[in-house]
Parts: structure tokens; C-alpha cells; sequence
């Protein structure tokens, strides 16, 4: 019997990457925030900082979303693997 796995989506080192790219967009930001002597472009950075934390919050998003999508997947397969074996019927010959 073969069994099924099916083949994530993301890679553990894309996870990884996200996850190192959404704490170093929210650290920038901390940062930037901390030494703000308000000139016009220490404002036009807290800019970039804030759509660089939303684009990796939507990143790190996905990856969690793609691991539990992966992970249900992976479980139902292993399910109709289990109930489809158990339910063979002998062949005639």
C-alpha cells in the first residue's frame, strides 16, 4: 500500500525567513519610533516600516495558513487511506 503525503506548500526555511523578516520589520519600526526626532524623513521611514510590517504580517500569515492547510490535508489522506484499506473487497478470480 502506498501511502500519500502530500507536499507542503512553503519550505521550513521560507517559514523561517518570514518569520526573522516580520521581527525585523517590527524591530526596525521600535527603533525608528525610539530616536524620533520628527524630520520629514525620519516620517517618510516609519512609512516604509509600516508597509514593510504588513507585507511580512501578510507573509507570515500565509506560511501559518499553508501549514494548517497542509497539516488537515496530511490528516485526511492518512484517514482515507486507513477507512479505504479496512473496506477492500477480495478479488474474484
Amino acid at each position: 500500500m502506498n501511502l500519500f503525503a502530500p507536499t507542503p506548500r512553503s519550505s521550513p526555511q521560507f517559514y523561517l525567513q518570514s518569520m526573522i523578516s516580520f521581527a525585523a520589520a517590527s524591530l526596525g519600526l521600535g527603533v525608528g519610533i525610539v530616536f524620533l526626532p520628527v524630520d520629514l524623513w525620519i516620517r517618510a521611514f516609519l512609512g516604509m516600516g509600516l508597509l514593510y510590517v504588513v507585507t511580512a504580517t501578510f507573509t507570515l500569515a500565509k506560511c501559518v495558513r499553508d501549514r494548517q492547510e497542509d497539516q488537515a490535508a496530511a490528516e485526511a489522506a492518512q484517514q482515507y487511506q486507513q477507512w479505504n484499506g479496512a473496506e477492500q473487497v477480495p478479488q474474484q478470480r
